[in-house]
């Protein structure tokens, strides 16, 4: 499990270094990579293998060197399901000191050569794999991350590896032969391969210029860095250049606020002002308004003064003689009309006679002016005003309503005035019925 592990690490990096490869994902500004299979012609098996171990005539050993065996192969039994295969040159040993350890055949070479073609092209070139491939162009930010993620990796599975060259020098304590079977040892060694290729790879990236032989060239990291470099001052002067233009868009934004500020002060100023002016103006008309209407209503009221003045001058005698001398005229105004003339009669009567009866009642005593019906019996008739002034009423307003009113004397405090006032009303009674018998 543990070989298969690494294996697949080992293949993903490999995927990433074809990836870098690539002309759509590949280093930028013509730094070149070498391929895989480069780096592969770079290296020397003599310089990363140990010799393998030659192996030695099967010895017939005691219970108790079997036995010591046996612990040492419990004891790294895990280590050997992981890497040994269905090829491997021994069987564990019994328990017993009677067990006789039993050998599968060999590859043949053509068998050995095919299966180290698959496993190799497996690092190399593995079928299906342009299905996954990325279209974008990477940046060199993302090359360099992935270059360092690599690298990390490759010293992260260092100590693993050495575990892996180590056994390949390694014997099995219980055969005495090699630890890995033919196909575990070509995985194993094909896996050391890849890694030592992208350890090549990685040390070529991320060569150290503080050496003499290559300071004349730069490393693809370096490179890398200054083409990130590069592009983060091109990203500030964008900023800055964006920062600026942000910068004269809101001063001209806080200008343009500034002049609708000024417009619409303007604006609401004119507005004041022409409210003001119409106010102005309406006060103005109101206030001629209102002295027209003071003037119309001192006119009006001095017509009404001037016609209650022409009516009381119609008057000059008061008590029963005026009363008769009102119905006279009234008499002579309506003799074709004698009907009217009897109806303004009759509702004379009645009035004086509904006061005669009860003087105490102020409704019977105020007459309204304008009241439709005491201006269609009597009103509107020559001298039917004018008995009213003779018979004692006086021209008065009461409750804002123009009246003609008989105002009662006090009978507490002038007894004879109140006599003859009601002895007044009585006689204007008896003149009303003598005219209405002729």
């Amino acid at each position: 499990m543990e070989l298969r592990r690494v294996e697949d690490e080992v293949k993903s990096h490999c995927k990433s270094w074809r990836d870098l490869c690539r002309p759509s994902g590949g280093a930028c500004n013509g730094d070149s990579m070498p391929t895989l299979k480069e780096l592969f012609s770079k290296l020397n098996d003599e310089d990363i293998f140990p010799p393998e171990p030659e192996e030695e005539p099967e010895e017939v050993e005691d219970d108790t060197q079997m036995k010591e065996d046996e612990k040492i192969e419990k004891e790294e039994k895990t280590d050997k399901e992981e890497c040994l295969d269905s090829d491997k040159n021994s069987t564990e040993n019994s328990a017993t000191a009677n067990s006789v350890p039993v050998s599968k055949p060999a590859l043949s070479a053509s068998e050995s050569i095919a299966f180290s073609d698959s496993i190799f092209i497996g690092y190399i070139d593995p079928e299906g794999e342009e299905e996954g491939m990325t279209d974008h162009e990477m940046t060199p930010q993302q090359i360099l991350e992935r270059l360092e993620n690599i690298k990390a990796s490759l010293t992260a599975l260092a100590p693993k590896i050495n575990k892996f060259l180590k056994r390949l020098a390694e014997k099995d304590p219980i055969t005495r032969k090699p630890r890995y079977g033919e196909k575990a040892v070509i995985r194993v060694k094909h896996a050391v391969r890849a890694y030592k290729a992208l350890e090549l790879g990685i040390s070529g990236a991320f060569q150290d210029h503080t050496k003499p032989e290559s300071a004349e060239q730069s490393s693809l990291v370096s490179n890398l860095q200054k083409q990130i470099q590069m592009q983060e001052e091109q990203m500030n002067e964008q900023r800055q250049a964006k920062q600026t233009q942000e910068q004269i868009e809101l001063e001209r934004i806080a200008n343009e606020k500034l002049l609708a500020e000024k417009r619409e002060m303007e604006q609401r100023l004119l507005e004041d002002q022409r409210k003001r002016e119409e106010e102005l103006e309406l006060s103005r008309r109101a206030e001629e308004a209102r002295r027209r209407r003071i003037e119309e209503e001192h006119l009006a009221l001095a017509a009404e003064r001037e016609a209650d003045a022409n009516l009381l001058s119609l008057v000059p005698t008061k008590g029963p003689e005026g009363v008769r001398e009102q119905i006279e005229r009234m008499r002579q105004a309506l003799k074709e009309d004698r009907a009217a003339f009897d109806v303004a009669l009759g509702s004379l009567y009645t009035l004086f006679d509904q006061i005669s009866r009860k003087p105490e009642e102020v409704s019977f005593r105020r007459v309204r002016r304008d009241h439709p019906k005491f201006n269609e019996d009597i009103g509107r008739h020559v001298g039917g005003k004018e008995v009213l002034i003779a018979a004692g009423f006086r021209l008065e307003t009461l409750d804002g309503i123009k009246c003609f009113f008989s105002r009662e004397p006090n009978i507490e405090h002038d007894m004879n005035g109140w006599s003859d006032w009601f002895d007044g009303l009585k006689k204007t009674l008896e003149v009303i019925e003598e005219e209405m018998i002729k």
